[in-house]
């Protein structure tokens, strides 16, 4: 499967970033207590220009990397000039790597990165480890849940307060929100902020015509309240049929949306079930009690159980509890 892909218009100096890096590459492996090289960031994955810097990260032992606090390394780190060539150097504890659990960036980062140098196949296993489980579509709840309130609550209240620059300001909130939804919806981690928008045109699934869809997305126009709504009915759209596409594709086609499915299943189970204990109501990684709409409303908690007052449930109204909460509820009613 491809990958989403840097696709910048203009001469691309990869090549020549490359045939610099080997010529210094030897000056690294030489380090005493380098374990092990990779190349990271844009070089790695395919581009570079005239604004790009070589990412190299070097792998210490312990002893060494503990040494470099104390003391002047053989190298400079961080930003540094060699031979001409602005590099980005950093170095890390290889123990330590193995067992820190890495951000969302450095996952993105590593799935690209490319080895250099690696002895005793340590780094080879060390990626292989932290990259073995693949992202998932789940995150991608948030993100929606995110990007509606951004665009519909926040969007809705700035547009009736008519502050067409506040406004504005939480529908690039939305988009940023959005956008990482899409890389939840196919399976991709997710980019550093810096990559993100413009890796988005090379997902495998997109919205139908997005490269315009994504312009208009973000712009402002002449910042009016009419540019405003105008650019909120675009966000809405992408919204639903990026919704769609993940009740289809990844929430078993739950009758909700997307950032309601979590509420859903967990209100669902309950109604098959009527009554579970705690212990087994945890079990299915629900948490403790839900003390929180829709639940509230219809459920008892005596002693270790969490019941389900069905006829409580059947005779909720629409004006009873907010509509997010009130929409799960009544989907879970007319579940077969």
């Amino acid at each position: 499967m491809s990958r989403p892909a840097v696709q910048v218009e203009g001469t691309n100096l990869a090549g020549a970033l490359r045939r610099h890096l080997e010529g210094v590459l030897p000056r690294f492996q030489a380090i005493p207590g380098v374990a092990g090289i990779t190349l990271n960031g844009g070089l790695s994955r395919g581009y570079a220009d005239e604004l790009s810097e070589i990412d190299v990260t070097l792998y210490l032992d312990s002893a060494t990397y503990a040494a470099w606090q104390t003391q002047r390394s053989p190298l400079a780190l961080g930003i540094v000039v060699i031979d001409g060539q602005l590099y980005d150097i950093k170095a890390v504890d290889l123990a330590h790597e193995r067992q820190r659990a890495w951000e969302s960036d450095a996952l993105w980062d590593a799935s690209y990165a490319e080895i250099l140098h690696d002895p005793t196949g340590d780094i080879q296993a060390l990626l292989a480890e932290k990259l073995r489980d693949r992202p998932t579509a789940a995150a991608a709840a948030g993100h929606m849940m995110q990007c509606w309130w951004y665009y519909r609550l926040a969007g809705d209240i700035w547009i009736r307060r008519n502050d067409a620059v506040q406004g504005h300001a939480m529908l690039n909130q939305a988009a940023v929100a959005l956008v990482k939804a899409l890389f939840c919806a196919n399976v991709e981690y997710m980019p550093h902020e810096k990559w993100l928008f413009h890796l988005s045109r090379s997902l495998a699934w997109l919205p139908d015509g997005w490269p315009a869809r994504l312009t208009a997305m973000l712009g402002t126009g002449d910042l009016s309240i009419d540019s405003l709504a105008a650019r909120q009915a675009v966000i809405d759209a992408l919204w639903r049929e990026t919704d769609a596409y993940l009740v289809a594709h990844h929430f078993d086609g739950a009758p909700v949306h997307a950032m309601q499915a979590s509420t859903y299943r967990m209100l669902d189970f309950l109604a098959r079930r009527g009554s579970v204990t705690l212990a087994e109501w945890r079990s299915q990684g629900f948490g403790g009690v839900p003390n929180y709409e829709p639940f509230h409303s219809v459920i008892r908690v005596e002693g270790e159980t969490i019941a389900l007052d069905r006829q409580r449930l059947l005779a909720l109204r629409p004006d009873a509890m907010y509509a997010w909460h009130y929409a799960v509820a009544d989907a879970v009613r007319s579940a077969p």
